[in-house]
């Protein structure tokens, strides 16, 4: 792989800054034997994955957001910074509840009241755990979600990057949510951040090989 050729185009198209961070994140990336994946990927993938995440006024960091053999990753504080850019002024609470735990909401005049009672927080654990809850509100509207075990579960069984889970299991669970709540109420800000992001789910393979086909047209734009 050409690694030079994506310092220039990051370079010449916005900063020397921006092109040395990025282009010492490819090198550590291809330099990690554990990345077999970048033998068989061209400089343009690079380019590709970086315009796409400028495109949604976000910001490579590799913490919250990282490039994959299939995509770009964004965990769930990416998702939060999305949301927070479009609609700055928006109050999101995401929470676990466990078994002990007092729970009740309701829908006032088209407004979210909830009431949550934590009762043991530092002695729970993953098995205690009944449901999460998203809340979103901003000038758009009140909006509550909320999600089981069990759902988690299910989205959990079609994901490739079950490791991630185990490893990172409440921080997942956050994103399966949040994800859950923009679907429903906000697919037109998070369109190509979620289309993106989906390549991590087996449901998506159709989908999967539409964007690969409009990668390979997008590739032939740089070469």
């Amino acid at each position: 792989m050409e690694t030079k050729k994506i310092f220039e185009y990051v370079k010449d198209k916005y900063s020397e800054k921006e092109a040395k961070i990025y282009y010492s994140y490819i090198i550590e990336l291809v330099n990690d034997k554990k990345n077999k994946w970048t033998e068989w990927k061209d400089h343009n993938y690079f380019i590709i994955k970086y315009e796409q995440v400028k495109n949604d006024w976000l910001v490579l960091d590799w913490k919250h957001i990282t490039i994959w053999y299939n995509g770009i990753s964004y965990d769930y504080v990416a998702y939060k910074n999305k949301m927070l850019i479009n609609y700055p002024e928006s109050i999101i609470d995401i929470n676990l509840v466990y078994e002990s735990d007092e729970f009740s909401f309701k829908k006032e005049n088209w407004k979210v009241v909830y009431n949550h009672t934590f009762a043991n927080p530092f002695e729970n654990t993953n098995d205690k755990i009944k449901w999460w809850y998203c809340i979103i509100k901003n000038s758009r509207w009140e909006f509550i979600t909320l999600l089981s075990k069990k759902d988690f579960e299910e989205h959990r069984k079609v994901a490739k990057t079950d490791y991630i889970w185990k490893a990172w299991y409440k921080e997942m669970c956050m994103k399966t949510l949040f994800k859950k709540a923009i679907k429903v109420h906000y697919d037109d800000i998070f369109q190509a951040i979620e289309e993106e992001d989906n390549k991590n789910y087996d449901l998506e393979k159709p989908k999967i090989i539409d964007e690969e086909e409009k990668e390979k047209d997008l590739i032939s734009k740089y070469k």
